[in-house]
């Protein structure tokens, strides 16, 4: 094992001890233990940092590194001892790079799909939530909250990242924590997610007489029919998606391969402009991949 390789593992192997022995997925090491396990004077160790400053935020490492700073600290550890850094810290489930963390947020949108098909509506719920609230809209925000397990979804796709790549249990943690980030971001939400099961609680509020005013106004305006108002979505989710209206449907195959580029391109992580194309890309995935079963 040569110096850069045994240096990352002792790093990692410490770090890992932290994560096993505290909360699950939150671990912290300062600044000046990394550059001692890594073998790194710390007058080098603090010039590469100051070198990043516009790629890390040097005020947090000042005060070391957690779970949520670790793509800062991967960054300067490339830096300081090479490319084996990130894959050392995803094996040792510390780590979620993007490419593996817009996989997890597919699985997501797969997962949430499956429960929104599978459900069976409870109409006398519903009934009583519009009426409560008095509107379609906030009724049906209640009704996916108190329906929708979403915390033991997203555990149950992170546990399944964990098992196809093989990773010890931390790596359950980590994609949870990468999850609720994105939840954070607001590149996901419940709704967004669940917007099949929200198309069938607003079909079935209407099929019971509940409209709200404002739609019902906006559909006579237009002059919609409820069908001319759904091949209208799905014209605008397939320009979101990049295929063109009227062309060859794409697949399912096609589609989180669209998914998985665009979430890439366009997450703000990578892109700070990105945020509200990322909502609009989760919202018509969700919308075209129910349109193929």
């Amino acid at each position: 094992m040569d110096a850069p390789t045994a240096s990352i593992e002792r790093l990692v192997a410490e770090i890992a001890n932290r994560a096993a022995a505290d909360e699950p997925g939150c671990w912290r090491i300062g600044s000046d233990e990394t550059a001692r396990l890594l073998g790194v004077d710390l007058v080098t160790f603090w010039r590469e940092a100051n070198d990043l400053r516009r790629r890390i935020s040097f005020a947090d490492a000042i005060d070391g590194f957690s779970q949520d700073t670790v793509g800062d600290l991967v960054t300067l550890l490339e830096r300081l001892v090479g490319s084996s850094a990130e894959d050392a810290l995803v094996r040792a489930g510390l780590f979620l790079p993007h490419r593996l963390g817009v996989e997890v947020a597919e699985t997501l949108q797969r997962a949430c799909r499956t429960f929104a098909e599978a459900h069976a509506v409870r109409t006398d719920d519903l009934e009583g939530m519009i009426r409560h609230s008095g509107s379609v809209r906030a009724a049906i925000g209640r009704y996916l909250e108190t329906y929708v397990d979403l915390e033991a979804i997203v555990a149950a796709c992170a546990e399944s990242y964990r098992e196809r790549q093989g990773l010890p249990p931390v790596a359950r943690a980590t994609a949870e924590r990468w999850l609720r980030h994105l939840f954070s971001k607001h590149v996901l939400d419940r709704r967004s997610l669940l917007t099949r099961l929200d198309e069938r609680l607003r079909a079935t509020a209407a099929d019971m007489g509940h409209v709200d005013p404002e739609p019902r106004e906006r559909e006579r305006a237009r002059g919609e029919t409820p069908r001319a108002r759904h091949d209208s979505r799905l014209s605008w989710a397939l320009g979101v998606m990049g295929f063109a209206a009227g062309g060859v449907s794409p697949d399912t195959e096609a589609l989180r391969a669209s998914y998985r580029k665009l979430m890439m391109r366009h997450h703000p992580d990578a892109d700070p402009a990105g945020l509200e194309r990322c909502k609009d890309v989760n919202v018509a995935y969700s919308l075209l991949i129910g349109e193929l079963r």
